[in-house]
């Protein structure tokens, strides 16, 4: 299997001049020609240059060309790194294990996707309940030979006679939603589009299921284009689309956030409607009056219209609404309310609000299984229907639970439990026999018994107390020499707990030390910890970031040119403000992804809807902040940057590349006004095709892109052997 999809053109030699086979390479890099242009833009009285715009049109010749050459040279240069042999070997080991989703259940059938570890893309199965022989139920790879094409969001209807489900092609957000009769094995003619990430309820008669369809520009470089307007539809299988019934729209608010589920009796269709990424939401409900014989026309009614806090419709019994809520409860709790009298003061508390954040609540059977976050790690603990303890789940360690999902009729639910090294693994727990027990059993991987992993708390700037994992071999000396990569996210709420990664896994055998920063900005410790770090305060996020690495460098886990940072995403962003602040402090960065030009992330793709975390680059407060720590406009002449290697897919239509395309130009162009014999870290860019980050790509990419990205480090890091 070629692991490597970056190649070397012609023009190899006129990219890179020289190279070390021993250490981390010092010489001086030939970086692409980019054309620096003249364009800036007056921004409510601020001027702010952009002379690498033309990197936007990702689709022109231009940018093309541009693109090739720097594979060429990033491809180059790490064919020089000393161990990239080796490096290769470990992550194609560390990926090479069995993965399993929890299952859910259809009428007699059990639905779960499954990888054997040598698979492209994860197959779906189905097997009829008990003990039958699974068979598969949708190969991903009959779209894609290639692997490029992915199962996402699926749904079964109530019977199990149909599974809808979405396919994304070349990592994109943007799905093509079929219907498959599960016992003929074959599709209707049923093509959904303009569909992104929506699920997929099916109503009880068996006949179809709602969703959120999405305006989508048409042509060009149309992935590049702001999202338009959401609605929800009802979609009858068998039918064409143009067919389908809408449910609800909102032209007033065209950038609302729509979700659209169904309570388990299929009596409710529950229309949630948010601003974007903000920590609040509208709940809107249709009664649908008879489940087996829905009433599509019935009114739609207004339950919770402020957008104050969070609502989440749990569960119901009748007109009683089991809803988890942040109203006056910025940790969570779960409330009951009559939808005849929605008003708070007719709430009754069901499961009030702790020291840990509730992120979850799933009815099975007679009982609540309640998730909640501790400490960064998760916990589950079951209630019932009144509120009474009923005792908690034993899980496997610290680290995470996922996928929690019911096994339809019986007194039993599923859920996946992964750490820093466990990689995932379904659990069945029953309710009468209260014991815990493997699913399918995953054979571990014995390295991973060399290392633990220990919680840690460091003070930040402004004295709040922040926790943070390292995970290294047993029984490590700390004397300050140990490569060290420290991660963390920090943004839109999301709980940062340990889970698995391959990467992670690798970079542990490899030699490294592994920490993560539970930052502000996430959800943690509930919404007053994400509250911390938005808007015009995005900058303590960075700020706790900054403090980790100082922690990690003065416990002597590490030294600065030990010591490198990674983000993803919203990660990206936090690596990259961090390395424009405090350069000396990192011997290497990795940004895969990452949200870099903050003056125009709301002009493209999902962008908009980033606003409420961010701030609006056309509010001049708000612009301000931004200019305080965007990474793009924070990159200094005559500063030494650490190494840096920036990651994304040529496809991806989240987080566009042209964060990283103009990024790495700026950084190039800097490092280039050096003298020849004085040669800075290296700024190199890898640019995967047909990858984005809306769905997984292929196994063999995401080895290549590890490989190549932990070969990176260890060259950066000096971590020769």
């Amino acid at each position: 299997m070629k692991f490597s999809l970056l190649t070397a053109t012609a023009a190899l030699a006129t990219v890179l001049s020289g190279g070390s086979a021993t250490g981390a390479q010092t010489v001086p890099l030939k970086y692409p020609a980019t054309a620096h242009g003249a364009q800036s833009d007056d921004l409510n009285g601020i001027l702010v240059a952009d002379p690498y715009r033309w990197l936007e049109t990702v689709g022109s010749g231009e940018v093309r060309n541009w693109i090739a050459s720097e594979n060429a040279l990033t491809e180059s240069y790490l064919a020089r790194t000393p161990r990239r042999n080796e490096v290769l070997s470990v992550v194609a080991k560390a990926w090479s294990y069995p993965t399993l989703s929890a299952p859910f259940a259809a009428g007699d059938r059990l639905f779960f996707f499954e990888n054997s570890g040598a698979d492209q893309q994860a197959p779906l199965y189905t097997r009829e309940r008990p003990g039958a022989v699974p068979r598969l139920a949708v190969d991903p790879m009959a779209f894609s030979k290639d692997g490029l094409a992915a199962i996402t969001e699926t749904s079964a209807s109530p019977g199990g006679k149909y599974l809808a489900y979405s396919v994304s092609t070349q990592g994109s957000g943007w799905r093509h939603v079929h219907v498959r009769d599960v016992k003929a094995g074959q599709d209707l003619a049923d093509d959904l589009e303009d569909v992104r990430g929506s699920e997929l309820p099916w109503t009880r008669d068996d006949r179809g299921f709602f969703y959120t369809r999405i305006d989508q520009p048409r042509g060009g470089t149309s992935f590049l284009a702001p999202d338009g307007r959401q609605r929800v539809f009802y979609h009858r299988a068998g039918r064409p689309q143009g067919d389908d019934r809408l449910m609800y729209e909102n032209p007033d608010h065209s950038n609302w956030w729509l979700d659209a589920s169904l309570t388990d009796d299929g009596q409710y269709l529950i229309i949630s409607a948010r601003n974007g990424t903000e920590a609040a939401n509208r709940v809107y409900f249709v009664d649908l009056d008879n489940a087996s014989r829905p009433n599509l026309g019935a009114p739609l009614v207004k339950l919770f219209d402020a957008a104050d806090a969070l609502y989440d419709v749990a569960a119901n019994s009748g007109q009683i609404f089991f809803v988890r809520t942040t109203k006056n409860a910025p940790r969570g709790r779960l409330v009951a309310v009559d939808i005849n009298t929605p008003d708070e003061n007719h709430w009754t508390n069901v499961l009030r609000e702790t020291y840990d954040p509730l992120v979850e609540v799933r009815r099975v059977d007679d009982r609540f299984v309640a998730r909640r976050v501790h400490d960064a790690h998760s916990t589950l603990d079951l209630y019932s229907l009144d509120g009474g303890d009923r005792g908690s789940v034993t899980l496997p360690g610290v680290g995470t639970v996922g996928e929690l999902a019911s096994g339809g009729d019986n007194r039993e639910f599923y859920f996946i439990f992964s750490s820093y090294l466990q990689a995932p693994t379904v659990y069945r727990y029953d309710l009468d026999t209260r014991v815990v027990v493997v699913h399918r059993e995953i054979v571990p991987d014995s390295a991973l018994s060399q290392f633990e992993t220990t919680q840690l708390f460091f003070t930040s700037a402004d004295g709040t107390r922040v926790p943070m994992f390292i995970t290294a071999r047993r029984g490590i000396t700390l004397d300050g020499t140990h490569p060290t990569l420290l991660t963390g996210y920090g943004a839109f709420n999301r709980d940062e707990t340990p889970s698995f990664s391959p990467a992670g896994a690798a970079w542990l055998e490899l030699g490294g030390i592994l920490a993560t920063a539970n930052v502000r900005g996430g959800g943690e410790y509930g919404r007053a910890w994400h509250d911390a770090a938005v808007g015009a305060k995005k900058h303590v996020s960075i700020d706790d970031f900054i403090s980790a690495a100082e922690f990690l460098v003065s416990q002597r886990y590490t030294r600065s040119s030990s010591l490198a940072i990674t983000g993803k995403g919203a990660g990206g962003l936090l690596a990259a403000g961090a390395m424009t602040r405090r350069p000396e402090l990192f011997g290497a960065v990795l940004i895969d992804a990452g949200i870099l030009d903050m003056t125009r992330f709301s002009r493209f793709t999902v962008g908009s809807g980033w606003i409420p975390e961010f701030g609006s680059p056309d509010r001049l407060a708000d612009l301000r902040a931004l200019l305080g720590y965007s990474p793009l406009q924070n990159l200094r002449p005559g500063t030494r940057y650490p190494a840096t290697l920036l990651t994304v897919g040529d496809h991806d239509d989240i987080v566009t590349p042209t964060h990283s395309y103009k990024f790495t130009a700026t950084l190039q162009s800097l490092q280039s006004m050096h003298p020849a014999d004085q040669p800075w870290p290296p700024a190199l860019l890898r640019v995967e095709a047909d990858a984005g980050s809306g769905a997984p790509s292929p196994r063999s990419k995401q080895i290549a892109r590890d490989a190549d990205r932990l070969a990176f480090l260890i060259d950066a890091l000096h971590m020769l052997r």
